[in-house]
């Protein structure tokens, strides 16, 4: 009678017993997922911006993850406001803290709305570029990576003390009518975003470097007499960090190159 007693009760266990079934290793496998997860392939779009007498700057900031974006609970703000001598400035308020219910979430991209407001115009004037560092937490309160951003007011300008002039220099004739320059990823192709800033303007903004490169023509009327400083900033970090952009004036490749958020650098055009 013992013996049929054990047995049933040791039956019971092993039917009742709270086993490691499918269901419990698929949340224990995306529970480890969500402890190592990537963010990537940061990008923005402008919105709104004080240069056009607004108080606030308005952007769309977008991203990726590496897996799926179950992970995402919350995004953190981290930004840095500059004047064009990259003197910092303060805004009057900006959101540090996201919640998941505020951003659009399709499968693994993410897009939310940043914004920070300064106390008036004048002082909202001010702002030329800044820096945005962001992060994503999940439910346990882990972090990813983080990613960052420049973005450029419409109006911002470059100023010769936020860049170096890589060593190496290019030569135009001034009978020459335009001149080419290429950009491309020197390393993998993973989302990097530069702009380009001469005499005044900037020539090309937003670009996303290819492996394969990318060609634009401009006329030598852009250039004074003289030195010119053709100076490229990095726009984010890529997925892999750090930006690996190359570039080439004429069909001559800079050697050295590594432009920054903060910092960029130039290359030096005679004409």
């Amino acid at each position: 009678m013992k013996r049929s007693r054990l047995f049933f009760l040791s039956l019971l266990f092993i039917v009742f017993a709270p086993a490691c079934n499918d269901k419990s290793l698929d949340i224990e496998v995306e529970q480890d997922a969500c402890k190592r997860f990537k963010i990537r392939y940061p990008s923005y779009v402008l919105l709104e911006d004080p240069c056009n007498g607004a108080i606030k700057i308005r952007a769309e900031v977008k991203f990726a993850f590496n897996n799926s974006s179950e992970c995402l609970n919350s995004l953190n703000n981290m930004p840095v406001f500059y004047k064009s001598n990259n003197e910092e400035i303060n805004p009057s308020s900006f959101f540090n803290k996201i919640e998941r219910n505020d951003l659009i979430v399709n499968d693994k991209r993410v897009q939310y709305i940043f914004e920070a407001s300064f106390n008036d115009a004048t002082a909202a004037r001010e702002l030329n570029h800044l820096i945005l560092d962001f992060n994503t937490e999940n439910e346990l309160g882990v972090e990813s990576n983080t990613l960052q951003i420049r973005m450029n007011t419409s109006c911002s300008v470059v100023d010769s003390s936020s860049y170096k002039v890589n060593s190496n220099q290019i030569g135009i004739p001034r009978n020459q009518s335009v001149f080419t320059v290429r950009l491309w990823d020197n390393a993998s192709e993973d989302g990097d975003i530069v702009s380009v800033y001469l005499n005044g303007r900037w020539i090309i903004e937003n670009h996303s470097l290819l492996k394969a490169g990318t060609d634009f023509t401009f006329s030598t009327a852009l250039l004074i007499p003289g030195a010119n400083d053709l100076a490229v900033f990095a726009l984010n970090e890529g997925s892999s960090g750090p930006n690996t952009a190359s570039i080439a004036v004429n069909g001559e490749e800079i050697k050295n190159f590594k432009p920054g958020l903060l910092t960029g650098e130039a290359v030096r055009i005679n004409f």
